[in-house]
């Protein structure tokens, strides 16, 4: 097999998988072979940006932080820190819970690819590592603690039997 044929079913294959559908007035939802890990498709909308006409925006009308609020909350900072990271980190801005990217019609597809991949990383935050996960837990604590049990007055770094040495 050469490169052309290679090219040629590349761009079959890219071209055959894609379609709109328009959901409602001025948002087509894209239809494409985009998927998370449990095999749902990644909810791609697409509409006139607000910056100009040579410009569409790419959105999800916040299926991404709905998908992930059912197994996981963003309710600490280090968790609200590791979401603004992967946004920021794919270039693409949360509008009350719409993740959107504007993008130049010409760079279109591209686009596509790197909203969808920031959308995956979005949605599956609740598989990162033990260190990030035990990083949240301090958070979590901490707001438990100073939540629910404030009304026992809890002291943060004080030992209960000062003649003992701190054991940890």
């Amino acid at each position: 097999m050469n490169n052309d044929a290679i090219r040629a079913a590349l761009r079959e294959s890219l071209n055959s998988g894609f379609d709109l559908d328009e959901r409602q007035p001025g948002a087509l939802q894209l239809i494409a072979p985009i998927s998370h890990e449990d095999g749902d498709m990644v909810d791609i909308y697409l509409q006139q940006s607000p910056r100009g006409p040579e410009q569409v925006r790419i959105c999800d009308f916040g299926m991404a932080l709905t998908r992930l609020s059912y197994s996981f909350e963003i309710n600490s900072p280090t968790r609200r820190g590791i979401l603004e990271s992967i946004l920021i980190n794919s270039g693409v801005q949360n509008d009350d819970g719409n993740l959107y990217l504007d993008a130049p019609i010409d760079s279109l597809y591209a686009s596509i690819l790197q909203f969808a991949g920031c959308v995956q990383k979005v949605s599956s935050m609740s598989y990162w590592s033990r260190e990030v996960v035990r990083s949240a837990f301090y958070d979590d604590l901490t707001e438990y603690v100073q939540g629910d049990l404030a009304a026992f007055s809890p002291a943060q770094d004080v030992a209960p039997l000062p003649e003992l040495p701190d054991q940890r």
